[in-house]
């Protein structure tokens, strides 16, 4: 359903407004842009800090955010629910009486709830699309830079 739309028939003064506020939408939108981008990355450092890998030596029982041994008895840790791996007490964010999250877990879901991530994943599940789709002020934009 392609909608075209022509703002030929505004005067000069409203044409001007209409094409303000496209920018002012547009400049809005480079910027939450770009505090996702930041997010994301921050989200990306935590995940990095912490995370065990092949290539560095490990203790066999030991926090997978922070590095520090784990006891047998006490201070054994427990599995997060997320990612599978085992944290000490110190690096589980509860959510309720019972149930926690590891702190990288709690950042990912964090970021999605700042980001708006959560509501586009519910959008593609309902309604399937074929990727990003461009919105009629974009559409006019173009039209207007190309005059």
């Amino acid at each position: 359903m392609a909608i075209d739309f022509n703002l030929s028939f505004l005067k000069e003064l409203e044409r001007e407004r209409v094409l303000e506020v496209l920018y002012r939408d547009q400049s809005l939108q480079k910027l939450e842009e770009e505090r996702v981008r930041k997010l994301k990355a921050q989200l990306q450092q935590l995940r990095w800090k912490g995370a065990k890998s092949v290539s560095r030596e490990y203790e066999e029982r030991s926090c997978a955010r922070c590095q520090k041994p784990l006891g047998r008895l006490l201070n054994r840790g427990a599995v997060c629910d997320g990612c599978s791996h085992r944290v000490c007490q110190e690096c589980q964010v509860f959510l309720q009486h019972l149930m926690w999250k590891c702190t990288v877990c709690y950042a990912h879901g964090e970021v999605k709830i700042q980001t708006g991530e959560w509501f586009f994943e519910l959008r593609e599940k309902k309604f399937p699309s074929t990727g990003k789709q461009e919105t009629v002020g974009s559409k006019l934009l173009k039209t207007y830079q190309k005059m």
